[in-house]
């Protein structure tokens, strides 16, 4: 029997409970602190944890420590804290162990809030914090955290400074100062301290039946003199089983009060207390003898929290109610008649569902397999139920593909029967509208022919189990197949040429033609034509006319396009002087046969030909290039080559060739006579150049001298001339000044020989009127300033010495020094 209850959990205190029953506090595992607070191995507490506690650098330590440097007390080396019902587990001592708290996280290595979590979240009734506050007492906000996104807020501790508070869980094991080495002082254990706290929470009875998965910590504040800090530990609590109730419910006889339920309860707070809505109340798991209806029992647990169950003890009639059909199984739209018929006592009320129908009897088409409920009620008003199912047979469906529907006269088609139907159905095929039968019976498939083009209508009926299906058709067309044949005008053309393509053959007025131009543009023409095709490349003209499901394809013809040459050439040179040999290079696209015109009578029928222009002027070069000498292209370049007189070289020199000048004298005047050039250049024999159109040069040794003279035009072309010799001489007589003025006013600054820069192998001595050697040069490339050493020398006269050659008679004399 199928049995409904609610549970309903009522949030509920109840703080008069008279009885209560002693519950533990365990250990529960949980991660999230920051800091390692206890020394436990080694002699450095530095190393071994990671922040003092206090303004004294005070830490926790182990035992264990203790014993290895020398001092009394410790915490206990298994971290393990008992407080009567209580018990804790500090973390391992080698890593963070304590979530150390300040106001804002101001003090060094602390938080402003952490979170402690579960490592297994779990259910609890209660919860207790071990911790402990310094510098003063702090103030925090404890809030729980579930794994359903639920939080509630715990309320807010006020946790004692670990020196002097009351009612501490665990005292006297014990402080020292964080250093890094012995010796160690164990402080507070004469006063039994220092202290650790519990901070207990008792969950709401809504909240006892979640997981809890972490708790977070926020510190409010705390001190009054200097910041305080606070110092969470361990985590323990009070687990629960949520209340889980398993109902057996006994129904009663309509009009007796021999009902029951049992319910078997597991989980909550042992013991639980149980009051049933009943007259007497009954205070058991169970309850019996009583009236059908609907029953609750409030469950009270140990904590105070209140469980509501509520469900129904059912009425069962004692007479019996049953249906029967005339027939179970029927093809669907045959009628059945449904009969009840009750015992054990007077029935009444019939009522027939669906159909929604009154009567002991009705009468009943079903579209589909249908289970018919008939309900009534005996004396008592208690109600009694019976079913009967009427199944319908599978009706047949008669379903068929023809493929293809339309097809060429002569071609075949298959058919395929898509509906259902047993493997017993007959199948009534209408004698396939007179068409051949190939191959098929039954229900297929079939392959068949038709001998006449026409348009036909194919049925199909299937009788399955005595039930016939709806007739079914599909139409089928047939078609004759066209006579498809083209013509084309020109099957070689240029490229860009139009062909002209006309229908040849014989098709249906409903014929459609598909025409494949094989890249070809039409520019007229539609439908069976005649169209006008520009082709620019070879290709393949195709065609398909379809008349129906006839397609007949023509056959192809090629057309080979001759690609229009593209006459296109370069030149070497485009400007030159007579003879100027000009190379002409093709570069024309799609060409066999050349024609060249270059402008001055002459003709060539070579790829690339070489012409020689030996006539001043401008002309004008014209190339026809051609392809099977069927297609042609021109290109005229106008005034291609220019072709320019060539410069001639020509000069007179005074005072003319081979004439003997002192050197002093050795000033020679060039006359151009040069024609049709544009730029000149000048090579005197001695190393110096000019590069203007007259020049005049003046030689700085004697010697013979030829001058030659390089002319060009303004596209390069150059002639050349020169002439020899130009004779230089020693000067006869040197000209020897008696005076100079070395002032720097850039006159006469310098004693001036002008003949001896002919005499290279000259050499000068000049000395003051003591006979001191105050200059000395061989060759006079440099002349006198009129210092010695640097020095500039006084206004006076000097003494020379010139010798023009080893064995020549020197110069000799004096020379005035001014300023």
């Amino acid at each position: 029997m199928k049995t409904i209850f609610i549970i309903v959990l009522t949030l509920a205190v109840c703080p008069g409970m008279g009885k209560l029953y002693a519950q533990t506090y365990t250990p529960v595992a949980i991660t999230g602190f920051n800091n390692d607070v206890v020394a436990d191995t080694g002699t450095s507490a530095v190393a071994v944890t990671t922040t003092p506690l206090d303004l004294s650098f005070n830490v926790l330590y182990s035992a264990a420590f203790g014993v290895k440097n020398v001092f009394p007390g410790g915490l206990p080396n298994t971290g393990t804290i008992v407080s009567g019902v209580r018990t804790y587990q500090l973390a391992p001592y080698d890593t963070s162990n304590g979530l150390f708290l300040s106001l804002n996280g101001a003090v060094a290595n602390s938080a402003a809030a952490g979170t402690l979590t579960l490592v297994t979240p779990a259910s609890f009734s209660k919860i207790s914090l071990l911790l402990f506050s310094t510098e003063g007492s702090s103030t925090l906000r404890v809030t729980l955290n579930f794994t359903d996104g639920t939080t509630a807020v715990a309320g807010t501790a006020t946790v004692l400074d670990w020196f002097g508070g009351g009612n501490a869980v665990y005292s006297g094991f014990g402080r020292t100062t964080r250093i890094a080495a012995p010796p160690y002082v164990a402080d507070g254990i004469a006063t039994n301290d220092p202290r650790f706290y519990k901070y207990d929470v008792s969950l709401a009875c809504a909240n006892q039946a979640k997981q809890l998965q972490s708790i977070t910590i926020n510190f409010l504040g705390g001190g009054t003199t200097f910041p305080s800090r606070a110092v969470i530990l361990a985590l323990s609590g009070m687990s629960i089983t949520p209340l889980s109730i398993t109902p057996t419910i006994t129904p009663a006889i309509c009009g007796s009060s021999n009902g029951g339920i049992e319910l078997a309860v597991t989980g909550g707070a042992q013991p639980l207390s149980y009051s049933w809505n009943t007259v007497p109340v009954q205070s058991q798991p169970s309850i019996t003898n009583q009236p059908g209806g609907p029953y609750t029992c409030t469950i009270l647990d140990a904590n105070g929290c209140t469980t509501l169950f509520q469900d129904t003890i059912p009425q069962q009639s004692a007479s019996t109610l049953s249906v029967t059909a005339s027939a179970d199984t029927v093809c669907n739209g045959t009628a059945v008649t449904l009969n009840a018929s009750a015992s054990g006592g007077t029935v009444s009320n019939y009522q027939w569902q669906p159909n929604n129908a009154a009567g002991q009897s009705i009468t009943v088409t079903p579209a589909a397999t249908t289970v018919y409920v008939v309900t009534a009620q005996d004396a008592f008003g208690c109600s009694l139920k019976d079913s009967v199912e009427v199944a319908i047979k599978p009706m047949p469906v008669a379903g068929f593909t023809v493929t293809p529907a339309t097809v060429c006269l002569g071609a075949s088609q298959t058919i395929q029967f898509t509906g259902t139907a047993a493997a017993t159905a007959t199948y009534n095929w209408n004698n396939f509208s007179g068409a051949t039968i190939q191959s098929g019976s039954g229900a297929g498939p079939y392959t068949i022919t038709f001998n006449t083009a026409a348009n036909y209508t194919l049925q199909l009926q299937v009788t399955d189990n005595g039930c016939a299906s709806a007739t079914v058709t599909q139409p089928v067309t047939v078609t004759a197949a066209p006579v498809v044949s083209f013509d084309v005008s020109d099957l070689t053309p240029c490229a860009g040429d139009a062909a002209t393509i006309t229908f040849t053959g014989n098709a249906g007025a409903g014929a459609v033609p598909v025409w494949g131009w094989g890249g070809g543009t039409v520019q007229s023409g539609s439908g069976f034509g005649p169209y006008k095709v520009q082709y620019s490349n070879s290709g393949s003209i195709s065609l398909a006319v379809t008349n129906g499901a006839c397609t007949v394809n023509a056959t192809p013809r090629q057309v080979t396009v001759i690609p229009v040459p593209v006459a296109a050439f370069s030149q070497d040179v485009i400007t030159g002087c007579p003879d100027l040999p000009v190379t002409f290079t093709d570069q024309s696209q799609n060409a066999d046969t050349w024609l060249w015109r270059f402008g001055d009578g002459s003709v060539s029928s070579t790829g690339s030909p070489v012409h020689n222009f030996t006539t001043p002027g401008t002309y004008t070069v014209t190339l026809i290039a051609g392809a099977q000498q069927q297609c042609f292209d021109t290109l005229v370049q106008t005034a291609l080559i220019n072709v320019v007189p060539s410069p001639v070289a020509k000069f007179t020199t005074l005072p003319g060739v081979n004439v003997p000048l002192e050197f002093s004298e050795a000033l020679f005047s060039f006359t151009n006579q040069s024609t049709d050039a544009t730029s000149y250049a000048w090579d005197f024999g001695d190393g110096t150049t000019a590069a203007t159109a007259t020049a005049s040069h003046q030689y700085a040794l004697p010697g013979e001298y030829r001058v030659a003279l390089l002319v060009s035009n303004s596209i390069g072309c150059t002639d050349s001339t020169s002439q020899a010799w130009l004779k230089v001489i020693p000067d006869a007589v040197l000209r020897i000044p008696n005076a100079f003025s070395p002032n720097r006013d850039g006159v006469n600054d310098f004693w001036e020989i002008p003949g001896l820069a002919g005499i290279p192998g000259c050499h000068v001595e000049i000395f003051n009127r003591w006979g001191q050697r105050i200059f000395e040069s061989t060759g006079y490339r440099q002349p006198w300033d009129g210092t010695w050493h640097g020095q500039q020398m006084p206004v006076a006269t000097y003494y020379y010495v010139i010798k023009a050659k080893p064995k020549d008679k020197p110069y000799a004399g004096w020379v005035a020094l001014l300023r």
